[in-house]
C-alpha cells in the first residue's frame, strides 16, 4: 500500500497528470518492489499500479477507446513493466544467495575450528597414552603409524554437508594401524554416520585401541577384539559394541583423564557404556541419525 500511495500522493501534488505519462512517478516503486517482494507479488503490484496511474491520471480506463497507438503502448509499458520485475527478482535471489552462500561458508569455518581441535585433543591423548615401546624410535615409528592411521580415517571427512562416515569404511581406516596382526575382527551391516559422530567414533575408537595394546587384549600374543554394529527397529538408532577378549585381566583405571573423556556421552555418541570387565573390556556406544546403505 505504501508503494501505491506515494507515487499517487507525489503526482497528485506536482500535476495530477497534466503532463502526460500517467505511469511516471511510479516505475521507482516498482523497482523497489521487484527487489523487496516474491515475483508474483511484484506482478500483482504492477498490474494494480498501472490500474490506478491510468484511472487517476491516464484520463480514464486504458481500452475505453480502442485503437492502434493505445495497444502498442500498453505493449510497451507491459514489456517495460516485465523487465524490471524481472531484473529485480533475478538480482533479489543473486543477493539471497550470496548471503546465504557468506552464511555456509561461516559454518564450513566454524566446522572447520572444532575438528581441528578435537584433532589436536585426539594427537595429545596419543602422545599421552602412548605405545608401547623399548626405544624412542620404536615409539616414533608406532606412534606415527597411528597418526597416519587417523590421517586415513579422516580423509573419510568432508566439510560441509556431506560430512558423513560410512561404515564399515571408517572403522577399517581407524582401526589398521592398531591390526598388524588381524587380531580386530568387523562385523556389521554398511551404514552411513552423521557428520557429527565420526570424530567422536575416531576418537573413541583410538583410545579403546590405545587401551588394548597397553593393558588389554591387543598386550598379549593371544587377545582379539571384535567390533560390531547393527542399526535398531526404529532405523536411525546405531549401536557399536567393542568386545576384547582372551586379554589379561582388566581393572578400572584409578583415575579419569582425557583418555576417560573420550569414552563418554558427548554431542555425536549419545550414548556410552563402558564396563572393565576382568575377563576383557567392552564398551556401547549409541549414535542417533544413522542410515542404512545397500550393502
Amino acid at each position: 500500500m505504501g508503494l501505491l500511495i506515494i507515487p499517487v500522493a507525489l503526482r497528485a501534488v506536482f500535476d495530477r497528470g497534466e503532463l502526460g505519462l500517467p505511469f511516471l512517478t511510479f516505475w521507482p516503486s516498482l523497482v523497489f518492489a521487484s527487489l523487496a517482494l516474491r515475483l508474483r507479488y511484484a506482478a500483482v503490484f504492477a498490474l494494480l499500479a498501472a490500474i490506478v496511474s491510468q484511472r487517476l491520471f491516464g484520463g480514464g480506463a486504458w481500452f475505453r477507446d480502442m485503437n492502434t497507438a493505445r495497444i502498442v503502448f500498453f505493449g510497451l509499458f507491459a514489456m517495460s513493466a516485465a523487465m524490471i520485475v524481472t531484473t529485480g527478482t533475478l538480482l533479489r535471489r543473486s543477493v539471497r544467495a550470496l548471503a546465504a552462500l557468506n552464511q555456509q561458508q561461516e559454518m564450513y569455518n566454524r566446522e572447520l575450528r572444532h575438528r581441528v581441535r578435537n584433532m589436536l585433543t585426539l594427537i595429545q591423548a596419543l602422545a599421552s597414552r602412548g605405545p608401547k615401546a623399548a626405544s624412542p624410535m620404536d615409539f616414533f615409528k608406532e606412534f606415527s603409524q597411528r597418526i597416519e592411521g587417523l590421517a586415513a580415517a579422516s580423509d573419510l571427512l568432508q566439510i560441509g554437508a556431506e560430512a558423513e562416515g560410512r561404515l564399515p569404511q571408517l572403522a577399517q581406516q581407524t582401526l589398521a594401524p592398531f591390526d598388524r596382526s588381524g587380531r580386530i575382527q568387523l562385523s556389521g551391516e554398511p551404514c552411513m554416520l552423521p557428520g557429527t559422530s565420526c570424530i567422536p567414533l575416531i576418537m573413541a575408537l583410538h583410545e579403546l585401541c590405545t587401551n588394548a595394546v597397553k593393558h588389554g587384549a591387543l598386550s598379549n600374543e593371544r587377545g582379539r577384539v571384535s567390533l560390531t554394529w547393527f542399526i535398531g527397529p526404529d532405523g536411525a538408532t546405531l549401536y557399536v559394541l567393542w568386545a576384547e577378549k582372551d586379554g589379561p585381566p582388566v581393572s578400572a583405571p584409578s583415575r579419569e583423564g582425557l583418555g576417560t573423556r573420550l569414552l563418554m556421552p558427548q554431542p555425536g555418541l549419545e550414548g556410552v557404556d563402558l564396563n572393565f570387565d576382568a575377563t576383557g573390556v567392552w564398551c556401547e556406544f549409541r549414535i542417533e541419525g544413522a542410515k542404512p546403505l545397500p550393502a
